[in-house]
């Protein structure tokens, strides 16, 4: 029933526990018994999502699973070879999601790990990015000026005015997140952030 419905040798012999040779031999004599059964399964298997959670695919989202379970955390790219490559493979998954290529099947089984589809590296510079506003909005609550990038009076306030200053380019070129963009408008609608 499981070879008709499309599933591979491999899959079928995971999910009973035996040996993908035993299957295989298994399938070959009840071929003879019903022919047709190959091409049944063959059109079954062409039906299925081609991005299906296959065994190997489970098999990794199990690894990433018990290692959150041990470490209370995502893999990371700095860990040892192991470790890397689960980095990676969640990393590839997170990307297929973000680019809406990821089967409803694979988000649903993803989403026993958490944060698996949070971008971790642009959270650490959004994060960054909004201490820098808020230092903005400090220096301009403190001197009433906006900082300057030239003719400032401490260093201090050339780094901010150099970061305001990005920001107008980006806006120009259009560059910005729109996010940002309603951030550094609403904290301090005198940045002139025009267009």
């Amino acid at each position: 029933m499981m070879y008709a419905a499309g599933l591979t040798v491999r899959e079928i012999a995971d999910r009973c526990h035996q040996i993908v040779a035993t299957v295989h031999l298994h399938l070959q004599v009840r071929e003879k018994y019903s022919p047709g059964l190959r091409a049944t399964h063959e059109a079954a298997l062409a039906r299925r999502d081609p991005d299906r959670p296959t065994t190997s695919w489970r098999r990794r989202l199990v690894e990433a699973l018990a290692f959150h379970a041990t470490h209370q955390r995502l893999p990371s790219s700095q860990g040892d070879v192991q470790e890397r490559s689960m980095a990676q493979w969640v990393a590839t998954q997170r990307i297929a999601y973000q680019q809406g290529k990821m089967a409803a099947a694979k988000i649903i089984l993803l989403d026993q790990l958490p944060n698996w589809n949070v971008n971790q590296h642009q959270q650490r510079l959004d994060e960054i990015w909004k201490a820098k506003l808020a230092a903005v909005v400090d220096f301009v609550t403190v001197t009433g000026n906006l900082p300057r990038y030239r003719n400032y009076v401490t260093e201090h306030e050339r780094a901010l005015g150099v970061w305001l200053h990005n920001q107008h380019q980006k806006r120009t070129k259009g560059t910005l997140a729109e996010w940002r963009k309603t951030a550094l408008n609403d904290a301090m609608p005198a940045w002139r952030s025009r267009g």
